[in-house]
C-alpha cells in the first residue's frame, strides 16, 4: 500500500472511531444514572409480584449452565430454578468468578431488580453481574469514549495534516508521528479501563491514571513532530529504508572513494522488534495489573516507564545509524551521539556476538577502537543487513588512506 493509501485508511479509521466514541459518550450519562439508581434502591419488604425498583434476593438452584467455551459471539448462560420449579434463564458478561463454578443442583442467590436478575452470588460470597446488571456499564462506556475519541481526534489531525501537506516528506513524517501517538493514547485508555475493571477501582481512577499517561504521550508526540519538521535526520518507522552502500560481489575493496557510507536498520527488522517489544510489554502489564502487587504508584510508574520505552524505540530507532565520511565516523545511538575523527581511530574490527543464534540478534557486529577510550559499537553494521567483513574492510581502507593523507611525516629538526 502506498503512502496515499495509508493516509486514506488512517482517515477512514479515525472517522469511524469518532463515531463510535460519540455514541459511547452519549451512553455514559444514562449508564451512570442507572447504576446510581440501582445502588440506591431499597430492599423489597416482600417478594415483588410485578417488576419493582426495589431489590430482592431470591434463592435459586442451578438446573444447567453453558459457558460457550470457544464460541466468540456467545456469552455464558445458565438456567436457574425457583423453589416452585419455575425456570429463569440468565446471561452473564464473563465466565468468572461465578459462572465457571455453576454446577447442576448448586444453590445460588439471584438479585432481582425491575423484574430481572441483575446479579448472581454463590454462597462463598463471590458475585457477578448478569447481562442486565447496571454496575460497571458507566466505566465501560467512559473507557470506550476516551479510547475512541482520543484516538479519532489525534488520528484525524494527523491524516488531514498529511493530506494538506502531501508531497512534503518532512510534514509526512511529522503527521505519521501524530497518528501513531494517537493509537498509543487510545490503547492507553483501553488498558486503563481494563485495569480499573479487574481491580474494582472507582470510576475516578480512570482519569487519575489515563490523564498523566496521556500528557506524557502528547509531550513526546509534540517533540517527535517538531524533530521531523526540523529534519533531525532519520526515517519514520514505516518509511522505506535508505539505500544501502553499493557493495560489489568480489573485486577489490574500495578505499575512501566508497565514502560516504551509512548503516541503518531496515524497516522489516524494526517492525519485528517493535512487535516483540509491544507483546512483552503487554504481558508485563497483564502481570502487574492482575496480580496483587502494591503499591498503586509502582504500577502507574512502571506503566509510564514501559510506555516511554516503546515511544523512544519508535522515535529514535529509525534515526539510529553509523555515518561515515571523509572526516570520520559519526555514531548515532538511541540516546547519545558520538563522533570519532579518523586521526583518533586505532582499529576497526568485526567480532562475533556472544550467545547469538542469528535470530533477532545478529551473529556478527562491528566496533571502532579509538586511540583513547573504550571501543564503540558501530550501530546497525551487522550481518542482518550488511556483509560485515567486507564493510569493515572498506572502512579499514578508508582509515589507512585518510591517515596517509592527513598525517604528515615527522621532519627531523635542523
Amino acid at each position: 500500500m502506498g503512502r496515499t493509501g495509508r493516509v486514506a485508511l488512517w482517515l477512514a479509521i479515525a472517522l469511524v472511531s469518532l463515531l463510535a466514541g460519540g455514541m459511547s459518550a452519549l451512553e455514559v450519562r444514562g449508564a451512570l444514572e442507572r447504576e446510581r439508581e440501582y445502588l440506591a434502591s431499597p430492599a423489597c419488604a416482600s417478594v415483588p409480584v410485578t417488576a419493582s425498583a426495589c431489590v430482592w434476593e431470591q434463592g435459586f438452584t442451578v438446573r444447567e449452565s453453558d459457558l460457550h467455551t470457544g464460541e466468540r459471539e456467545k456469552v455464558p448462560s445458565a438456567t436457574l430454578l425457583l423453589p416452585d420449579g419455575t425456570p429463569w434463564k440468565v446471561e452473564l458478561r464473563e465466565r468468572d468468578p461465578v459462572a465457571s463454578e455453576m454446577r447442576p443442583g448448586a444453590p445460588v442467590v439471584g438479585v432481582v431488580w425491575h423484574g430481572r436478575i441483575v446479579e448472581v452470588r454463590d454462597f462463598g460470597g463471590r458475585r457477578q453481574q448478569t447481562a442486565f446488571g447496571p454496575v460497571g456499564w458507566p466505566a465501560d462506556r467512559l473507557g470506550g469514549a476516551l479510547a475512541f475519541l482520543s484516538f479519532g481526534l489525534i488520528a484525524l489531525a494527523g491524516s488531514l495534516w498529511a493530506i494538506v501537506k502531501r508531497g512534503d516528506r518532512r510534514h509526512g513524517r511529522a503527521a505519521a508521528m501524530v497518528r501513531w501517538h494517537g493509537a498509543a493514547v487510545g490503547a492507553t485508555a483501553l488498558l486503563t479501563l481494563w485495569a480499573q475493571a479487574n481491580n474494582d477501582w472507582p470510576l475516578w481512577v480512570i482519569w487519575a491514571v489515563w490523564g498523566p499517561l496521556t500528557l506524557l504521550l502528547l509531550a513526546t508526540m509534540t517533540a517527535s513532530a517538531v524533530a521531523a519538521l526540523r529534519g533531525a535526520g532519520g526515517y519514520d518507522l514505516f518509511d522505506e529504508p535508505p539505500a544501502r552502500p553499493p557493495v560489489a560481489e568480489g573485486g577489490p575493496v574500495p578505499g575512501a572513494g566508497g565514502l560516504p557510507r551509512e548503516y541503518r536498520m531496515d524497516r522489516g527488522r524494526r517492525r519485528v522488534i517493535l512487535a516483540l517489544l509491544a507483546a512483552k510489554t503487554a504481558l508485563l502489564m497483564l502481570m502487574v495489573w492482575t496480580e496483587d502487587i502494591p503499591p498503586l504508584w509502582f504500577r502507574i510508574g512502571l506503566s509510564a516507564l514501559m510506555a516511554l520505552l516503546l515511544i523512544v524505540f519508535v522515535v529514535r530507532t529509525p534515526r539510529s545509524a553509523t555515518l561515515v565520511d571523509s572526516a570520520g565516523i559519526r555514531i548515532r545511538g538511541l540516546t547519545r551521539k558520538r563522533w570519532v575523527a579518523w586521526e583518533e581511530v586505532r582499529e576497526i574490527r568485526a567480532e562475533p556476538l556472544r550467545g547469538s543464534d542469528g535470530g533477532i540478534a545478529p551473529r556478527m557486529i562491528a566496533y571502532v577502537y579509538p586511540t583513547n577510550g573504550r571501543r564503540r559499537l558501530l550501530w546497525n553494521l551487522d550481518d542482518h543487513g550488511y556483509d560485515v567483513e567486507r564493510e569493515v574492510a572498506v572502512l579499514r581502507a578508508a582509515l589507512a588512506e585518510h591517515r596517509r593523507t592527513d598525517t604528515a611525516p615527522d621532519v627531523p629538526a635542523a
